[in-house]
């Protein structure tokens, strides 16, 4: 039990990608799983396009989901309206990540801005009654450049007693 909860409390967001690429046995088990992920009524209103191709990562990369320019593959989630699904396309994208790092591998969640999601949508072919906006990236971690890399100071976890407030706040 205790292996599965560090599991998740180490789950962390990685930006630095090695250019080795990520077998297709594994992009499968990372869909595998997401294809699992809950959903509002079980409606699962989310769908994923795998990218590969490095020029179109570079382009997402640009549009504002920066890691997709250099790990080896991006899952855009896709929804119906540009309204999203909420809550459903944050526990895809979570879970995604999870199952990249049941893997070993590092995941980078991002948005696309500005009209990143539009020109997104052009690029991958998706139908008008389609969106995008969250990407997923996954990859080999380059454990130098990971370790090199700037570390932005920010604030500790706040203790349990402000973050956790048992039957009233």
């Amino acid at each position: 039990m205790n292996d599965r909860i560090e599991f998740l409390r180490t789950l962390r967001q990685v930006r630095e990608f090695t250019p080795e690429p990520v077998a297709d046995d594994v992009v499968n088990d990372i869909l595998e799983v997401g294809r699992w992920s809950g959903s509002s009524a079980n409606k699962q209103p989310t769908e994923v396009v795998v990218v590969r191709d490095r020029d179109a990562r570079e382009k997402i990369g640009d549009w504002g989901a920066k890691p997709a320019a250099t790990a080896p593959v991006s899952f855009i989630i896709v929804t119906k309206n540009e309204h999203g699904a909420g809550m459903d396309e944050g526990r895809l994208g979570e879970r995604l990540m999870l199952a990249a790092w049941a893997h070993g591998l590092g995941a980078a969640f991002a948005t696309l801005k500005e009209d990143g999601p539009e020109k997104a949508k052009q690029l991958l072919g998706l139908p008008p009654d389609k969106y995008t906006r969250l990407v997923v990236s996954v990859g080999h971690i380059d454990q130098a450049a990971h370790k090199a890399a700037p570390k932005k100071p920010g604030p500790p976890r706040k203790p349990m007693s402000e973050f956790a407030h048992r039957e009233r706040y």
